[in-house]
């Protein structure tokens, strides 16, 4: 008995994540969260699912552009040494031709982005780049991220991460049957607030 609720409480954990999931159909859920507070403001890509955090040998958080108190923040992608033999791909979209001109390019059937997804290269070293947002105007100075985490051997993940200042709120559309039809673009506005300000 003891051996069927523990099975049963990690089903429920890779397909609940943070215990936010929403079945849209076979094998896919969202998972919302907001992750402003705390000093390590990021998204991880766990094996069974996304969560708040910053660890890995790949994660997209928010950092300081300098060492100074007076500092602003950025989005970046973070990745260490073992990124490269991870064998997980990101594809991040991009809106600067310049950018996806020579680029690996992922399409995504039916979405109508200005821009194309474009494969993260990663290399034996540790490093942060910034990422380029996506400009919405009706966001009132927010900036929206997209971009496609694939995590070997198990699921595909469309994000949208929404950002100002501190603040990061996250939406994944996750799929677990290997494809990358998403049924739906992902809205990190439908993540339920939980944390007010940022404490840094």
């Amino acid at each position: 008995m003891k051996k069927f609720i523990i099975i049963m409480i990690i089903v429920m954990i890779a397909f609940y994540g943070c215990d936010n999931g929403s079945n849209f159909y076979d094998r896919e859920i969202v998972v919302s969260e907001d992750c402003t507070i705390g000093d390590r403001v990021g998204v991880e890509f766990d094996s069974d699912s996304v969560r708040c955090g910053m660890s890995g040998n790949i994660y997209f958080g928010i950092g300081r552009k300098d060492e100074s108190d007076f500092s602003p923040f950025a989005f970046y992608v973070f990745s260490d040494s073992g990124a490269k033999n991870t064998r997980d791909s990101v594809w991040i979209l991009e809106t600067d031709s310049d950018r996806y001109s020579s680029c690996e390019k992922k399409e995504i059937s039916s979405k109508n982005f200005q821009g194309t997804f474009c494969l993260k290269k990663f290399y034996d070293s540790t490093t942060r780049e910034m990422v380029n947002y996506y400009d919405v105007l009706e966001k009132n100075g927010k900036y929206e991220y997209y971009f496609i985490y694939s995590k070997y051997d198990s699921y595909k993940a469309f994000c949208n991460i929404s950002s100002k200042d501190c603040e990061l709120l996250y939406s994944c559309v996750v799929l677990y049957d290997g494809l990358y039809n998403f049924s739906k673009v992902p809205d990190a506005d439908n993540a339920k607030r939980k944390n007010i300000g940022c404490v840094f």
